[in-house]
């Protein structure tokens, strides 16, 4: 059943593109707007939400919502799966991403990816990439967005040791003087990178309390990285919700 229930999300999900890639054209045409770019993709991201949901059977939670700062900040989360991508998207709709450039490659999804717009670096630049990734974070903080990332730089399964890029969110965090709110997920449990299919449950994102500007590089790195481990270690033990629970309005 979880096998047939994915093949039909897949399917669903390839409609779903094929539709929302129709507007392209047009956004193109009349040179559409980053916030008009945004809100046609978070018509996709809540539609692969809303697929997985009714689809899959797969929901999500939200613990910790009360860390979250009204104002700009940078929300650095674990990475187990596709999930957390859409996910992020849907709950932080005005945040600005950062992404590998090579998504720039991928049609469609490129042309969306540079007018969100999100960050693409260039992970093969060096110095280079860490001060492009700086300057274009700190615009979209100035802009009063969130900035979202992963650091551990791809997605790794939950039966692999837990490691960390830390280079870019240390950069971020010791050149923007805000926050960096640590986030966790147990989506592998659910969606396993090495597999297609997807079972239903509840998935659980955590947001853990933010680290406040100004602590050594060094120290905060340590901090950041043990504490998204530990709350990802629990959330692999927690059972499944019965109830799921969306970000309140703000």
């Amino acid at each position: 059943m979880h096998y047939l229930r994915s093949i039909l999300f897949d399917a669903a999900v390839v409609i779903l593109t094929v539709v929302v890639s129709l507007s392209v054209p047009l956004m193109s045409l009349f040179n559409a707007s980053s916030a008009t770019v945004r809100a046609v993709s978070q018509v996709w991201a809540n539609g692969i939400l809303f697929l997985m949901k009714y689809v899959v059977g797969l929901d999500y939670r939200i613990e910790g919502w009360e860390h979250v700062p009204d104002g700009p900040c940078i929300i650095a989360c674990n990475h187990q799966s596709l999930w957390e991508t859409a996910a992020l998207c849907v709950i932080f709709p005005d945040a600005s991403i950062v992404a590998k450039k090579e998504l720039r490659k991928l049609p469609l999804v490129g042309w969306f990816l540079e007018r969100y717009p999100m960050i693409l670096v260039d992970r093969s630049a060096g110095r280079q990439a860490l001060r492009q990734m700086v300057d274009e974070a700190r615009r979209a903080v100035g802009e009063g967005r969130k900035v979202l990332l992963f650091p551990q730089g791809t997605r790794q399964a939950i039966d692999e040791p837990v490691k960390f890029q830390s280079a870019g969110i240390s950069a971020l965090y010791t050149n923007l003087d805000v926050p960096v709110v640590p986030a966790a997920c147990n989506s592998g449990l659910f969606w396993d990178k090495k597999k297609l299919t997807m079972h239903s449950g509840i998935i659980t994102l955590s947001f853990l309390p933010p680290i406040a500007p100004g602590l050594p590089r060094k120290e905060f790195q340590e901090n950041m990285e043990r504490m998204i481990a530990e709350e990802a270690s629990r959330l692999l033990t927690v059972s499944e919700a019965k109830v799921s629970r969306r970000p309140p309005t703000r």
